[in-house]
């Protein structure tokens, strides 16, 4: 017993010190970078993530870039823009396709991001059916403010200066200036 206790606390050392490398190596290369931990950060490699000038992560992220996947042949990657705020509990999935992130945006809580997805084909298991590359990657405009719970799924575009309220569900691109709500998501009006 003692024996297992010793080698179940030396793997959780081992990982805890190869998350804090990690994080080392952000912190090197971003120094502006500001994360509440814990935030979850997997990565294959770090030229694929671009982070600008004080952009600030809430605890409980999950952003996972993967330049390379085996299931698809689009590369993944994530750029965040200068003044932009992530909250609590978000889930970036920057694996199969882009994200890219614009400057001064405001990112609310439980907000996912999601780059690609599976393919679904009768009589095939999803799980080894690879990811459909036709519909890849999110790009969101410089100030944006995405509410609480939001999801936008791949090939979503959303303008400058858009608001996505609270709960919605984004499947389209989402034209500047505009304010949507809804799941899936509407144009309830322009900014003014």
């Amino acid at each position: 017993m003692l024996m297992l206790t010793i080698k179940l606390w030396l793997k959780e050392q081992r990982a805890l010190w190869r998350r804090c490398r990690r994080g080392a190596a952000l912190y090197r290369r971003w120094p502006t970078l500001r994360i509440t931990e814990p935030v979850s950060w997997p990565h294959d490699d770090l030229d694929a993530i671009e982070i600008g000038h004080r952009v600030s992560i809430a605890p409980f992220t999950e952003i996972y870039v993967q330049a390379r996947r085996i299931e698809s042949k689009v590369p993944g990657g994530l750029r965040i823009g200068d003044n932009t705020w992530i909250g609590a509990s978000g889930n970036i999935r920057a694996v199969g396709g882009k994200i890219i992130i614009g400057k001064n945006c405001l990112i609310a809580q439980h907000v996912s991001l999601i780059a690609s997805n599976h393919n679904v084909r009768a009589g095939e298991i999803y799980l080894a059916a690879g990811w459909d590359e036709t519909r890849t990657g999110v790009t969101i405009g410089d100030n944006v403010w995405i509410g609480c719970g939001v999801t936008v799924l791949p090939g979503c575009h959303v303008g400058n200066n858009a608001v996505i309220g609270a709960g919605s569900i984004v499947t389209k691109d989402i034209p500047a200036d505009t304010i949507w709500a809804g799941n899936p998501a509407h144009q309830l009006s322009e900014v003014k």
